[in-house]
């Protein structure tokens, strides 16, 4: 009896220690789960001096309630960056095969970070990281980012006066352009979430300021801590340089000029039920504000609500067009369309007779959705659904023309006015309207025939009437003709020869040249309204036209 009253109360005892045990898990895991996370990103170039000690200050940082991660981007150093990480284990090292610039290493690294928040940390030693928790201290209701200040820490700043300069103009001149009170904008240490690490472009110096002001007009806002600061010369390894404040200014003053219509103006419309993965045609998932596709890759929305279902590369690249030269002009002036269509028919040399829309609403019920792919920045009327490259006003889902990201056979009308010359595969732009055209369903494009090389922002191709019916062979061509007559095609070369002479070899110069002479001669295309009628036109016309059904 005793025994057996032992052998109760050792079980007893076991099955009591196996429930804490497991209770003791549960607590465990729950404490894991509360924890947030840090990702600490490092971009290094032939830092090899300064590495160990800054991975050993890092290391030894302790956040309550915080685990963190590592990632150091080794931008092609010549040193030995490289031998020095590959005696860290515990963190993420990425290196690149060749030098790309600061901001495209911390790009690298942002495209690996799994943190809840993201700090950017220089690889030399001008900034404590005994200083992070102070950061993440300053995070509160409110306030989206943190950045580390060293205007407002108790110890005055001395010496680099240049330097400091430059970085107090470029500090008042966001202020200005973007209405905030910041105090040190090109800072090292900024602290913000995961979700906005889309924000943040590839390139060099200039990649932090450019990510900074796209915060501010995506709606964050921006909190300062108190940083000390040690500052280094060019003697010591410091690699900013004086051209890169230059150039920083100049994509600040390109970014606010580019965007001086509100966030608010306007919602794009909803094409949800509509549009896929451009890459496997697969439905997408929603969660906040990007989509998700089957695979995992996430495509932003962004604060019209356009969806971006475009790669960040070829978005970036066509951004970067579209923000130089006389294409930065137009696109400038593309966000006031009103305004730039008014100085667009009166002045460009090329007369527009044959309107697309009017003549594709024929065939299509009314209040069928037309598609308007290279839309630009103007809606053709309140059926039209905007797509286009590049995030212009009025344009609703950003994309690229040679992967279109819609159902086959979903859309019963689609327009393509001047889009063909700009897209490198042609062929391809072709097939896929033709997919996406549904059955029954009627497309009117428009091309250049006899017209000039501009760029907007690059232009490949010219067809004649029987190439541009090639390129839609699979489908019924219902009409086809000239858009715009051979009145306009000789002004435009006329401007456009006037250009090159003129500007003695000033492949800059020219562009502009060339649009100073359309506000001269551009009445004149009035001509053609004598001249697109004579029979024969089509061989020497500006633009050419086909409106194609598809076969049920």
């Amino acid at each position: 009896m005793h025994d057996l009253g032992y052998r109760y109360s050792f079980t007893y005892l076991v099955l009591l220690s196996m429930d804490f045990s497991h209770s003791g898990a549960i607590y465990l895991g729950n404490l894991k789960k509360d924890m947030k996370k840090l990702s600490i990103i490092i971009p290094a170039y032939n830092e090899e001096k300064t590495l160990s000690e800054i991975l050993r200050r890092v290391k030894s940082v302790s956040i309550p309630g915080w685990e963190t991660e590592i990632i150091v981007v080794n931008d092609a150093s010549t040193d030995s960056t490289r031998t020095v990480l590959d005696t860290h284990s515990d963190i993420v090292a990425i290196h690149h095969d060749e030098n790309r610039g600061k901001g495209s290493a911390v790009a690298t690294g942002l495209s690996q970070a799994t943190g809840d928040y993201i700090l950017i940390q220089d690889a030399d030693l001008e900034y404590d990281p005994a200083e992070i928790p102070l950061l993440i201290s300053s995070l509160r209701d409110g306030v989206s980012m943190v950045y580390g200040s060293r205007n407002l820490h108790h110890e005055p700043r001395h010496g680099f006066w240049v330097q400091r300069a430059g970085v107090w103009f470029i500090t008042k001149l966001i202020n200005v352009l973007y209405g905030v009170e910041l105090t040190d904008v090109w800072t090292c240490y900024k602290l913000f979430p995961n979700d906005a690490k889309k924000l943040f472009v590839s390139g060099r110096f200039e990649s932090e300021l450019v990510f900074t002001v796209r915060a501010l007009r995506g709606g964050h806002t921006i909190g300062e801590a108190p940083i000390s600061h040690t500052p280094r010369d060019a003697g010591e390894g410091k690699k900013i340089r004086y051209r890169d404040g230059v150039r920083a200014i100049l994509h600040i003053l390109s970014d606010r000029l580019l965007h001086l219509r509100g966030r608010g103006d306007r919602r794009a419309k909803d094409a949800s039920s509509l549009i896929v993965d451009p890459v496997d045609k697969k439905p997408l998932t929603q969660r906040g504000d990007t989509l998700v596709s089957v695979s995992g890759v996430e495509y932003l929305i962004d604060t019209a609500g356009r969806p971006h279902l475009v790669s960040a590369s070829s978005f970036s690249t066509n951004a970067d067009q579209h923000e130089s030269g006389i294409t930065w002009l137009k696109s400038f002036l593309k966000q006031f369309p009103i305004l730039y269509y008014t100085i667009w028919h009166i002045f460009c040399p090329v007369l527009m007779l044959v309107n697309g829309p009017r003549k594709i609403r024929r065939f299509i019920k009314q209040g069928t959705p037309i598609l308007d792919i290279g839309s630009g920045p103007e809606r053709l009327g309140k059926d039209f659904i905007n797509v286009d490259i590049f995030p212009f006003p009025e344009v609703d889902i950003v994309a690229d023309a040679s992967v279109l990201p819609f159902r086959t056979g979903s859309v019963d009308a689609m327009v393509s006015e001047s889009v063909f010359e700009h897209v490198p595969d042609a062929s391809r732009f072709a097939s896929e309207m033709a997919r996406v055209l549904a059955p029954g369903g009627y497309m009117y494009v428009s091309a250049p025939f006899i017209h000039p090389y501009h760029t907007s922002p690059d232009d490949f191709n010219r067809w004649t009437m029987s190439g541009l019916k090639y390129l839609f062979r699979d489908l019924e061509i219902v009409e086809s003709g000239v858009r715009t007559g051979p009145w306009s095609a000789l002004l435009m070369f006329l401007a456009y020869w006037l250009g090159v002479i003129l500007s003695f070899g000033s492949r800059k110069l020219a562009p502009f040249i060339t649009h100073a002479l359309f506000l001269v001669i551009g009445p004149l295309k009035f001509l053609d309204l004598l001249f697109m009628w004579i029979p024969g036109s089509e061989v020497v016309a500006t633009h050419l036209y086909i409106l194609a059904r598809k076969k049920s």
